[in-house]
């Protein structure tokens, strides 16, 4: 009979087994495998750059996790208990959500915030180019202005992919060769916004106006400002026409090859007629005078100028085109210059000034320059 009973439980012990295995044993947590999603997501986003703190919190709780599921799978069936490490996954994956939401906010503020300095940039840029255009500053400030846009553009397509650090090393190349264009710039453009000298271009205007009144004569006025050749006869405007200038027109004229155009009250000496001039006319003024003789000799004193600059001379107002070439010299188109040409003499006052207002565009741009720093 004892014989009998041990058999049987022999028997009936692997059914008891199965039995508490089916009955207590659970499944393997499937939530695992969401938090690693979280991870990979994490890890496409560069966490440990912009939370490194929270996301080795999560890595660590991670590891631990994996680690807790490998010593529960190891046990009996029966014995497997996942109750505790499904509430683990709830809160790390809980934990990861979060930190995937705070770090896509935290991208979006950067991207915004660099993409607003990206259209400042443009926007100075702009400014730059445009002033740059009108008064021509030479090869090194368009080039600074091309590798700034450069820069903006690389800047724009690292923000495309997320590369928020790399964005903002573009932006700071992009502000960097820009403020170094507005340093070329800013002093051209200064002349044309200082109350002193503006005043004085203003009495040189008043002065020729009240001389063509008072003479019952024609005098022209020159605005570099407003681009423009104002003929007056007796006091009062006759006729205003476009003009150009040379690659430093703006500037006032120092030395023989500035390409500067001088500024000052002259007279026209001497009137060459169709085929006498190759700008197809031309009237020659008496630059330099007693005042630009003065000036020159100050800037060689003050070491403004090379010791051997010589002051030159031959500013003509002439023919050929608004765009002609022109090394300081004041151009209208040929039909323009036919009219001008039968109107004047001789001895004909010209007044040239950069402005006559405060009001011009240049003193505009440069205040938009400012607005922008």
């Amino acid at each position: 009979m004892t014989r009998f009973l041990n058999y049987g439980r022999a028997i009936a012990l692997p059914f008891i087994i199965l039995f508490f295995s089916a009955c207590n044993s659970s499944p393997p947590p499937p939530g695992i495998k969401l938090i690693e999603a979280i991870d990979f997501e994490l890890h496409k986003i560069d966490a440990i750059k912009y939370a490194p703190d929270e996301y080795n919190k999560f890595k660590v709780n991670l590891r631990m996790l994996k680690d807790k599921i490998v010593q529960e799978e190891s046990k009996l069936s029966f014995l497997k208990n996942y109750e505790s490490i499904q509430k683990n996954i709830g809160a790390i994956s809980g934990d990861g959500k979060r930190l995937l939401i705070a770090i896509n906010e935290d991208k979006s503020k950067r991207g915004k915030k660099i993409s607003d300095k990206i259209k400042k940039l443009e926007d100075k840029a702009g400014i730059i180019n445009k002033l740059t255009l009108k008064v021509n500053v030479g090869a090194s400030t368009r080039k600074l202005l091309t590798k700034g846009g450069i820069a903006l553009s690389e800047a724009k397509a690292s923000i495309d992919i997320g590369r928020y650090d790399s964005a903002m090393e573009k932006v700071e190349d992009a502000a960097a060769l820009l403020n170094g264009a507005e340093k070329l710039v800013t002093p051209i453009l200064k002349r044309y916004s200082q109350n002193d000298i503006i005043n004085k271009w203003r009495k040189f205007v008043r002065d020729t106006i009240d001389e063509s009144k008072r003479k019952k004569m024609a005098v022209i006025v020159v605005d570099k400002a407003e681009r423009t050749l104002t003929l007056y006869i007796n006091g009062k405007i006759l006729q205003t026409f476009n003009i150009g200038f040379g690659r430093y027109g703006y500037r006032d004229k120092l030395f023989s090859g500035d390409d500067a155009t001088p500024e000052g009250r002259y007279k026209i000496i001497k009137k060459s007629g169709r085929g006498e001039s190759k700008y197809y006319k031309a009237l020659l003024l008496d630059y330099p005078n007693q005042e630009d003789r003065k000036e020159f000799l100050k800037a060689k004193k003050r070491g403004l100028i090379s010791k051997n600059a010589r002051i030159g001379g031959l500013i003509e107002i002439h023919g050929g085109g608004e765009e002609s070439t022109t090394n300081g010299c004041i151009a209208l188109e040929n039909n323009h210059m036919d009219e001008l040409f039968d109107k004047v003499a001789i001895g004909t006052p010209v007044t040239i000034v950069g402005a006559t207002s405060i009001e011009n565009e240049l003193y505009y741009g440069l205040k938009g320059l400012e607005g922008d720093s």
